[in-house]
């Protein structure tokens, strides 16, 4: 698949088949592709990620963040049976980079994602509480000094990929 399709094709999935493994070759060449994105400054020792292909700890998750947002437990992964937690070091070169640069690597990830085969969404909400959830995190294996900023849900989706899709302009753009 060429770099602009996969772009035009990629959909944010929000109904995973929780059953179905996503193989560890693609996981690990989906992380690969993250890990090339532009990080600010390179200072690519601010960021860390997570794989999490363990469901208890996905569930953990999810009910730590439903006590935190006092709602209803739900899933916040949209039954994704893969992943990967964007964590930032609290020491950064500017307020908010660390939200830029985990999106560069997210994004680089969907797409690599999308090339392959397996369908993807990016989260946040979810990954906040879990941020502030410092027993999740030591489970988890974050570094200290590091929390959660964002995250990629992967698998296959329920009702399948969506076909090709012509590239468009979707914002609102002015050209001075």
């Amino acid at each position: 698949m060429q770099t602009l399709e996969a772009i035009a094709k990629r959909k944010s999935t929000r109904d995973f088949d929780s059953d179905k493994a996503v193989p560890e070759e693609i996981v690990d060449m989906i992380v690969k592709a993250g890990c090339q994105a532009p990080i600010g400054a390179n200072k690519r020792d601010s960021l860390h990620l997570t794989v999490c292909r363990n469901k208890e700890i996905l569930n953990e998750i999810n009910q730590s963040t439903a006590a935190a947002m006092k709602m209803e437990p739900r899933d916040f992964f949209y039954g994704a049976p893969v992943v990967v937690i964007v964590s930032a070091s609290e020491k950064q070169l500017a307020p908010g980079i660390e939200y830029a640069n985990a999106a560069c690597v997210i994004e680089n990830m969907l797409i690599a994602a999308t090339d392959a085969g397996i369908d993807n969404i990016y989260l946040w909400g979810g990954v906040q509480a879990l941020a502030k959830n410092a027993d999740l995190c030591a489970k988890m294996e974050i570094p200290e000094g590091f929390r959660p900023v964002s995250a990629a849900a992967l698998g296959y989706g329920k009702s399948g990929s969506t076909g090709p899709r012509e590239l468009s302009v979707s914002l609102d753009v002015n050209y001075i």
